[in-house]
């Protein structure tokens, strides 16, 4: 028997008790200060931000981390120390500093370029993963930085104390990081499987890339978007998932 599916960019496993173990990942190659690196920028915050993008993702799914591990492509000393310094941040920033890191470096071969990858384990409440069944609104939270853009604003972008505040709120239905195929293919799959299909005012930023999560839509019932965007001003709304 099968346990485990898959959900969007998570894993998740079932049969423990009442609750799921949820798992997500990304990586991140040619960001830091190695030779051949693209984008020029110190190693701890590229594992910051490829650290981010998990940690979002199961945010919005409604889980809550529990362990995380490291794949450095690098040697320890001195980019590993680093990354390992932007990782303890971020999860500091999280509220996750409880958490313990595991994990492993390269230390047989030189490297040229920097590379990280990152996988968070979460537990969340068993439940039916989100199909939509209702017209609602479509809010953007954040606006889409990749490369040299992110680290240029740094300090635009949301933190997870608001992501968590939302998660929580009664009308919101659904949330989504928004990864490197953009807001238009992220909205599509917030309607799989469903009747219905996202009708947006602007084909402003569509498919840009959204980054390391610097973007998340958000699903809101339509009785409670005013109060949503009144509360939350750094929310927009961007269209509305109609039915077919």
């Amino acid at each position: 028997m099968n346990l485990t599916k898959r959900y969007r960019d998570l894993s998740i496993l079932s049969g423990f008790s009442d609750k799921d173990l949820v798992i997500a990942c990304d990586s991140s190659a040619g960001i830091g200060e190695k030779e051949l690196d693209a984008v020029q920028v110190n190693p701890a915050v590229t594992a910051a931000f490829c650290l981010r993008v998990p940690l979002m993702e199961l945010l919005c799914y409604g889980a809550e981390p529990i362990a995380v591990v490291d794949l450095i492509g690098n040697e320890h000393d001195p980019t590993g120390k680093n990354m390992l310094k932007g990782i303890r941040e971020e999860l500091i920033k999280a509220e996750l500093s409880h958490l313990s890191l595991n994990g492993s470096t390269e230390e047989n071969m030189p490297t040229k370029t920097s590379s990280i990858g990152i996988t968070v384990i979460a537990e969340a409440k068993a439940k039916e993963c989100f199909k939509m069944q209702e017209t609602c609104s479509l809010l953007k939270l954040g606006t889409p930085y990749v490369g040299e853009k992110v680290i240029k604003n740094q300090q635009k972008i949301f933190s997870y104390p608001l992501v968590r505040s939302l998660r929580k709120e009664q009308g919101v239905l659904d949330m989504l990081p928004v990864g490197s195929k953009g807001i238009r293919y992220e909205a599509q799959l917030m309607t799989e499987g469903s009747d219905f299909y996202a009708d947006f005012f602007s084909e402003e930023e569509l498919d840009c890339s959204g980054g390391p999560a610097t973007v998340i839509l958000v699903a809101v019932s339509s009785e409670e978007e005013s109060k949503i965007l009144t509360q939350y001003s750094e929310l927009k709304k961007i269209g509305e998932f109609k039915k077919r």
